[in-house]
């Protein structure tokens, strides 16, 4: 059927519906290109947002780690008496977990930002499929 349409009309037709199929075309791309760009933005804020909680997480993890060491310190030296609920202890361990938590989102945040990760990769193959695909046409 296709070839009975392109038979029965003429040259001049079928170059515009060429040009108004390829500016179809492109413009989809473009639509294509910022709705991906806008996802990248989203992940690139939830990339910072990670990094920024993890950082908050790892500065509390530092304070409740600065307090057990003080604690600590002061069992070892003798200024502080031992008792069966040693806070020096619970301290260690409550910082010991809020900076495992910070590291893991300050790394979770930074493999976000990466910059292989931000890149409009599903795009780029599309436009070269289609690339390819009008090249085919025009031979």
């Amino acid at each position: 059927m296709a070839d009975t349409l392109a038979h029965t009309r003429s040259v001049p037709e079928l170059i515009a519906k060429l040009f108004r199929d390829l500016t179809d075309l492109f413009r989809k791309e473009g639509e294509l290109v910022r709705a991906e760009l806008s996802e990248k933005v989203t992940q690139l804020q939830v990339g910072v947002g990670k990094i920024a909680a993890g950082g908050i997480t790892l500065l509390v993890a530092l304070i409740v780690l600065a307090d057990a060491l003080v604690v600590a310190v002061a069992e070892l030296i003798g200024t502080v008496e031992v008792s069966d609920n040693n806070t020096g202890w619970a301290a260690l361990i409550v910082g010991g977990v809020f900076a495992a938590i910070g590291a893991f989102l300050v790394r979770s945040g930074t493999t976000d930002l990466h910059v292989d990760n931000l890149t409009p990769d599903r795009t780029a193959q599309q436009m070269r499929r289609d690339g390819e695909l009008a090249k085919e046409q025009l031979r």
